[in-house]
């Protein structure tokens, strides 16, 4: 649906938070009779009768069946799980359903290149944008990084980083689609692994120029191939153009034969960010431009680590804290333990407790394990009865101040300690910033 199609239509927004704020935004500017919706008066529903007042009034937990009878468009915002009551109403009443990602992705397809993957999805748009701005090219960077994509301002090349939530709404595909990794995470909202990645994989669903794919991921690339057969996707990985190789002995990114940047010069960390970045390389290569190798390497050398991503924590100790409180899955915790090589390594997880399976991170750590494992709330103590089996010496805390305590006293000399959670934060924090924060907070207080 493109947003001139909305002119003049009675439209419901549901959900108030930034993606809703920037629909009205826009449809505002086409119509004159919208509504909101929230399922609860808190802060952002507070925020958006500061901001319209009554031109847009907000519906606290409408009855569905008077708000399918009024509405002749809906705009979902992301965050809102299809299975809501609300948009089962909507759907199962025929209401036309879209969302401002499809509306913009709809006028700008054609320019844009969008990532999405279970992890490695930030990382990966940031580089992208990145290495075209540092190459002579120009790009606008957002999506679920950064602003909302109905308030992205114009540019030559469009880097969006895509949630599920956001790409299973896509009615268009990008003209360049990059797949980093996938693995099951947010169940709730989607109802089931098979339905995550379908609604993941939505993203490539309508025709896209160029797929560009981790081809060092056996899921994603048997689930690509059985969602969408029609797809030949350009891989990426060690066996591929693309890929991390060894080169004179240490591992390097590689064009064919060619050496870029050795994976040590990265700021970093991990193998798998190196294959992010060599997704990157590619999704810039695709868009036409010719990579010169050295202004390559140059712009891979001078990328930072976003925040809550793998990020080293300064501290005068001879230990190294690092904060990945973004991973809310054990796949995260995994792919960031693999990026340390010694096991002098202290590793902080838990956080909800949404049922999750943890007995692959258990099997990761039996091959592969480290110093201790400190337990937080809520999943914590569930986690550690997972590991029993690897003989793992664990403790469960109370709190983050009693685990980077006790973590100080257990790391070994010039070990690591690692927050890599494997759980959402919410219960305890209101998001993973938030998380990090209080991290951040306990190692300045016990320094």
């Amino acid at each position: 649906m493109r947003l001139s199609e909305l002119a003049g239509r009675r439209i419901l927004i549901v959900g108030t938070g930034r993606e809703g704020a920037a629909a009205a935004r826009v449809v505002s500017r086409i119509s004159d009779t919208i509504r909101a919706t929230d399922d609860r008066d808190g802060d952002s529903a507070a925020a958006w009768r500061a901001a319209w007042g009554e031109r847009i009034p907000v519906l606290i937990a409408p009855d569905p069946a008077e708000a399918s009878a009024w509405a002749e468009v809906v705009v979902k915002s992301p965050g809102v799980s299809p299975l809501h009551p609300l948009v089962a109403r909507l759907l199962a009443d025929g209401i036309p359903l879209t969302s401002g990602t499809d509306l913009w992705m709809t006028d700008h397809s054609h320019r844009t290149t969008a990532v999405t993957g279970s992890k490695g999805k930030s990382t990966t748009a940031s580089l992208i944008a990145h290495l075209t701005t540092a190459l002579g090219g120009d790009a606008a960077l957002g999506g679920n990084i950064g602003l909302p994509l109905l308030d992205l301002p114009e540019a030559h090349r469009l880097v969006v980083e895509l949630s599920s939530y956001q790409a299973q709404s896509l009615t268009v595909s990008p003209d360049i689609a990059v797949l980093t990794s996938l693995f099951p995470e947010h169940l709730d909202w989607h109802g089931g692994v098979e339905e995550y990645y379908r609604d993941k994989l939505n993203l490539v669903a309508h025709s896209p120029r160029v797929v560009i794919a981790n081809g060092e991921d056996e899921r994603l690339l048997d689930t690509l191939a059985a969602l969408h057969p029609q797809l030949t996707p350009e891989l990426v990985g060690a066996a591929h153009r693309w890929g991390v190789r060894e080169h004179d002995g240490e591992e390097w990114i590689m064009r064919a034969a060619e050496p870029v940047i050795a994976r040590a010069r990265l700021a970093l960390l991990g193998r798998h960010n190196a294959l992010n970045a060599c997704l990157a390389l590619a999704a810039v290569e695709a868009t036409g431009v010719d990579i010169e190798l050295a202004l390559a390497a140059e712009a891979l050398a001078a990328f930072r680590p976003l925040e809550n991503r793998l990020e080293r924590i300064a501290d005068d100790s001879d230990l190294v804290f690092v904060n990945d409180s973004l991973s809310t899955s054990p796949y995260a915790t995994i792919e960031a333990l693999k990026a340390f090589d010694s096991p002098a390594l202290t590793l902080l997880v838990g956080g909800q407790d949404r049922g999750v399976d943890y007995a692959p991170l258990a099997d990761h750590l039996a091959r592969h394990p480290v110093a201790t494992v400190i337990g937080l709330p809520a999943s914590g103590e569930r986690i550690l009865a997972e590991l029993a089996r690897t003989g793992i010496p664990s403790h469960l805390v109370a709190d983050m101040a009693e685990a980077v305590v006790l973590a100080r006293q257990l790391t070994p000399a010039g070990g690591t300690v690692l927050l890599s959670p494997g759980a959402p934060s919410y219960g305890v924090y209101r998001d993973f910033a938030d998380r990090a924060a209080d991290f951040v907070r306990q190692i300045r207080a016990t320094s």
